[in-house]
């Protein structure tokens, strides 16, 4: 901690006999100081004293009545105060507080690490697209298709979270053959030859009903960590009446974890070095050869979950291919028949492909490979992902070789492994 760091103390000034739905009040002071993330608090009890109505009060066998003073004090960071010392307004609303600034010789506080005190609230998705139990299965299609947005959550009358649903609750339910981001691909006519097969089942029939959630005033590490742990692309953000409020996605984790990072003017830096990309990229990748056949390509394509190949030649990355891709390149006979392969990818390949004319080959179907220097540092290679709308990067060495590659999700699990205070 530096001699600079502006650290404030923090008086609260209650009664025993102060109470709150039968609870003593200094106790729920205290446990909303320990939720909202505070570094710590002590209560006091005095001895004796007076309040406005001079009458004096002094501890001992002969006072039965429970109303002594109590005061809390709490130190901590100026920045974490600022935040959460307005969060006590509806439980103390007419207790004397006081703030003051100190001079710190020597503390062990909480980091604010690379997150600051910000709250989820305050970098969470606020417009989101909200559907009701009542919403018909097709409908929620659309709405998933037109926004983009990994998870939508499903509301009852009062603005509660009442479940929610996700591409994958889609597929399974609806009996869908294609994930949603092929069927965004799709022309019209494809896409509604698809959809109109769906049953007609309600939001409420496919939710997944305990979904989890987060508090707004949650840190943004714990919503990382529960994010990481889980496995999911976002979570579901209530208020502190349980109502819904917005989302916290990776994509608010790492735009969260930039904003700090890029906003940061204190001539005082870290000690530790910045992570180099090639400490958290994956090392293992599908790749493919340029010259290979569409049908060699569908082969790899078809049972990989990302549906994704690196096209390598010489070492060097020169493209990337995916299922979305090849709907895009292609048309005629050729496009129905990949579309066939991708809705059945456990069915034979159509004949199409062996005595049809002659095929696109993986290099002719690739786009151009967005790829970042291994030495590349995190921050960098995340502020990048962010303004170009990437979710991969190809990650070379110095020589232009493939070295690996580096996902949204690895970087958000690079920021779960921070170390924090």
């Amino acid at each position: 901690m530096t001699a600079h760091e502006p650290i404030q103390r923090v008086r609260i000034y209650l009664s025993e006999r102060d109470t709150s739905e039968g609870r003593s009040l200094y106790l729920l002071v205290l446990e909303r100081l320990q939720r909202e993330g505070a570094t710590g608090a002590t209560a006091i009890r005095g001895v004796a004293g007076f309040g406005p109505g001079h009458r004096l009060r002094i501890a001992g066998p002969t006072d039965l009545s429970n109303s002594l003073p109590v005061v809390l004090e709490w130190i901590d960071r100026a920045e974490r105060v600022q935040r959460v010392l307005p969060l006590l307004d509806d439980l103390i609303p007419n207790a004397l507080i006081t703030l003051e600034d100190l001079h710190v010789y020597r503390a062990a506080l909480r980091s604010s690490g690379r997150f600051g005190e910000r709250s989820v609230g305050e970098v969470m998705l606020r417009d989101v697209v909200v559907v009701e139990q009542a919403t018909l299965l097709a409908d929620v299609v659309a709405r998933m298709l037109e926004s983009r947005q990994a998870l939508i959550p499903v509301l009852d009358q009062q603005g509660r979270v009442a479940g929610a649903i996700t591409a994958v609750d889609v597929a399974r339910h609806a009996g869908l053959a294609l994930p949603l981001r092929v069927l965004g691909a799709l022309t019209e006519p494809e896409r509604a030859a698809i959809l109109a097969g769906l049953p007609t089942r309600t939001s409420a029939d496919v939710m997944a009903n305990d979904p989890r959630t987060i508090y707004t005033e949650a840190s943004i590490p714990h919503a990382v960590g529960t994010l990481v742990e889980w496995g999911l692309d976002a979570l579901l953000v209530t208020d502190g009446d349980g109502r819904f409020a917005g989302l916290f996605g990776v994509e608010q984790a790492l735009r969260a974890a930039i904003a700090r990072g890029r906003s940061a003017d204190s001539p005082v830096r870290d000690a530790e070095l910045p992570t180099p990309v090639h400490l958290v990229m994956q090392r293992a990748v599908p790749t493919i050869a340029p010259t290979a056949s569409l049908v060699a390509a569908l082969e790899l394509l078809l049972p990989a979950t990302d549906r994704f190949l690196i096209v390598v030649e010489d070492g060097r990355p020169i493209g990337i291919l995916s299922d979305v891709q090849l709907l895009a390149r292609l048309d005629g006979s050729t496009r129905i028949a990949v579309l066939q392969a991708l809705q059945m990818p456990a069915a034979p390949l159509s004949p199409l492909f062996e005595f049809g004319a002659a095929q696109p080959t993986a290099g002719d179907l690739a786009e151009p490979a967005p790829t970042i220097a291994a030495h590349t540092i995190q921050d960098d290679a995340t502020l990048l992902m962010l303004e170009q709308g990437h979710e991969r990067l190809v990650v070379v060495d110095d020589a232009g070789r493939l070295m690996g590659l580096l996902a949204r999700r690895a970087l958000l699990r690079a920021l779960a492994q921070e170390r924090v205070g």
